[in-house]
């Protein structure tokens, strides 16, 4: 029986190809499955009663989502690792050679592999589908695309969107991959496979390829400039030079892929046939590195924080969260309102005043716009996630709803009031959430109606980019609660975490002995961006100071003397802090950030300077000193580490 490609019988001389791995939840390419299609492709070639051949997947949101992880996990040596690059390779141009039209039908993930093989097939098409995603994210596995992916993926694109796809692992939905030709169409879902047939029709009834194409696509729009850069060979090397010297400065040579893939696109300038070698031997070269073992071990352990723990499996899988709410109409709850909308979730969005709903409203509105420009989403989707969201001022409606996540401001007794409050107005099996960062969930709950359904759900800012959540189990939480709370992050398409309840849970707790040195680095320092320096080298997506900003001075402060109360001498917060929130700039309004942008770059605002100076002045401090950046990083990053092994001897998460 066939392991992954399933002919049906030629209809009017279509081929129809039905995608369907079986031992797999998802369709994945392995030696075997590469086997198998070498020997379709050898059936066809021989056939000539065939006009065409449909790819299409069986799996819903899934076309094919790349190479078999665990199977290249298993690889024992380099030259395994190369001699399934090449077979790849081999595999799909056969593909590409068929003298017969081959049309992808892509519906969901189409990554890695997956996209490579599509793009070995003359002709693709997408669908309007939410999960419908084309990419090469290998780099984020310590790999490169290494089955044509760096040869074709430029030649059907050009070198300039080709980049961020292959350095970078950027992603495309059904729109952005047809504007920037990697597809040649989108259509609905329910129409992909008629699709697919009248192109094959078309092709058949013209003859001439170019005239059938004309027929069946619209040309595709590429400025001028573009063209001229995508084609000049000279120039693509430049902009090569300038790629190697953008993934040095990011990642600081900690991680190998994005260069040796530059090597391979080089390689290309000369032959195909020097890119294909390039490939091969860089993923033999890379499946050796330590890098690249780390990064497939985080990539299962991402893949299992996306499902339940077994533990609150069987529940969450019967948890259905079809109408829920949002108390608090700020940044973070209007983020969180938005993606539960997004999700088909019928959301009601309650703060204090017609204001304050209406500025969460235009804050939904801008981000549906925006994302709705870049082609993200269609307009259609957009108005739908907008019908899906009540504003309100009060609690009415709420007694049918599944779930409801308070995010408010950060004040135990305030929280309190709100949650007595949706006591009575919800019903007894509503899921009641809240997303404090600093406060115990039981303190919350405490003296709360049925306090076994609150349980805490805390998202990180923007909530619609950051990809974590934490899951907190209290002790009154009954296992039905946080099933449901689990059950909604996963249909948000969260990475999830259960924690136990304790100030700070997790990541806040990990993060403010860390966010505490800085602040008593920032007052021994000659240059305070030394410390954004060392961070960024050791491997941090940013310093500490911007992430500050990012979370704002005052949530800051607020936060780190929650930390303190809760934990005391270890987590002190650094002075400065404290003088930095209560400071005015320009003696009128608080502080806002701690840099600010220059056009040379990012700088200390000069208000911060002066609480700093002014801070050493009166404690009799010296003026600034100049640490090394080993220096630095150790004394960031010890802490964090001494508190995560804290963390796992309390057992507030189970396992590393």
């Amino acid at each position: 029986m066939p392991a992954m490609w399933h002919p049906d019988d030629p209809q009017d001389g279509i081929l129809t190809v039905h995608i369907d791995r079986q031992d797999r939840p998802v369709n994945a390419l392995s030696r075997t499955t590469l086997e198998e299609l070498a020997e379709l492709l050898g059936q066809l070639r021989v056939r000539e009663d065939l006009r065409g051949v449909l790819f299409i997947s069986k799996k819903p949101g899934n076309f094919i989502a790349g190479a078999d992880i665990q199977e290249l996990q298993s690889l024992a040596t380099a030259e395994d690792a190369r001699q399934i690059s090449e077979y790849g390779q081999q595999v799909f141009a056969e593909l590409e050679s068929l003298q017969i039209p081959t049309v992808a039908l892509i519906s969901g993930a189409c990554l890695g592999g997956g996209l490579e093989f599509a793009m070995a097939c003359r002709y693709r098409l997408a669908d309007h589908h939410t999960k419908t995603s084309l990419g090469l994210p290998e780099v984020q596995l310590g790999i490169i695309p290494a089955w044509g992916g760096t040869v074709r993926l430029p030649r059907r694109i050009g070198l300039i969107d080709a980049l961020p796809m292959i350095l970078t692992g950027k992603t495309l939905n059904g729109y952005q991959a047809r504007s920037r030709g990697l597809v040649h169409d989108v259509v609905p879902t329910e129409g992909l496979h008629s699709a697919g047939q009248r192109i094959l029709k078309t092709l058949n009834d013209y003859r001439i390829r170019k005239v059938a194409e004309s027929k069946l696509f619209r040309p595709r729009k590429q400025s001028m400039w573009k063209r001229f850069l995508n084609s000049n060979r000279v120039v693509r090397g430049m902009i090569l030079n300038s790629a190697e010297k953008r993934v040095l400065k990011t990642t600081h040579g900690h991680y190998p892929a994005p260069q040796r893939a530059i090597v391979a696109l080089r390689a290309g300038l000369e032959s195909d046939a020097l890119a294909f070698g390039a490939e091969s031997q860089a993923v033999a070269d890379l499946a050796e590195n330590s890098v690249t073992a780390e990064l497939i071990r985080l990539f299962f352990l991402q893949e299992a924080g996306k499902k339940p723990p077994e533990g609150f499996r069987k529940l969450a899988d019967q948890a259905a969260v079809n109408q829920g709410a949002v108390v608090g109409a700020g940044a973070m709850g209007a983020g969180i309102a938005l993606l539960m909308a997004r999700k088909g979730i019928w959301t009601r969005l309650k703060d204090l005043t017609p204001e304050f709903v209406s500025t969460g409203m235009q804050a939904i509105r801008k981000s549906l716009k925006s994302q709705t420009k870049r082609r993200r989403m269609t307009p259609l989707q957009a108005d739908q996630a907008l019908d899906h969201i009540s504003p309100a001022t009060d609690y009415r409606g709420l007694q049918n709803a599944d779930i409801v996540i308070e995010a408010i401001v950060e004040e135990l007794d305030v929280k309190r009031q709100v949650f007595g409050e949706l006591a009575e107005a919800t019903n007894e099996r509503t899921v009641l959430a809240t997303n404090t960062s600093s406060l115990r969930v039981c303190d919350i709950a405490q003296g709360i109606p049925h306090p076994e359904r609150i349980v805490g759900l805390h998202f990180f800012n923007p909530p619609h980019r950051m990809p974590l959540v934490e899951v907190i189990r209290a002790e009154q939480s009954s296992p039905e609660s946080v099933a449901t709370a689990l059950a909604l992050s996963q249909r948000l398409g969260k990475t999830m975490i259960v924690v136990g309840d304790c100030p700070g849970f997790l990541v806040n707790r990990l993060l403010a002995p860390y966010m505490n040195e800085a602040g008593y680095l920032l007052t021994e320092l000659a240059d305070p961006l030394a410390i954004e320096r060392a961070a960024i080298e050791f491997g941090m997506p940013m310093g500490p100071l911007e992430l500050t900003d990012l979370v704002g001075l005052q949530v800051a402060g607020h936060v780190a003397q929650n930390m303190f109360e809760s934990y005391g001498e270890r987590m002190q917060p650094a002075p400065i802090w404290g003088l930095l929130e209560e400071a005015p700039e320009n003696g009128k309004s608080p502080l806002k950030s701690i840099l600010v942008k220059k056009r040379r770059g990012k700088e200390v605002n000069r208000h911060i300077a002066r609480q700093i100076n002014r801070y050493r002045k009166d404690q009799g401090l010296p003026d600034g000193q100049t640490v090394k950046s080993k220096t630095i990083m150790k004394r960031l990053v010890y802490p964090l580490i001494n508190e995560a092994a804290i963390c796992l001897a309390e057992g507030i998460v189970e396992t590393e």
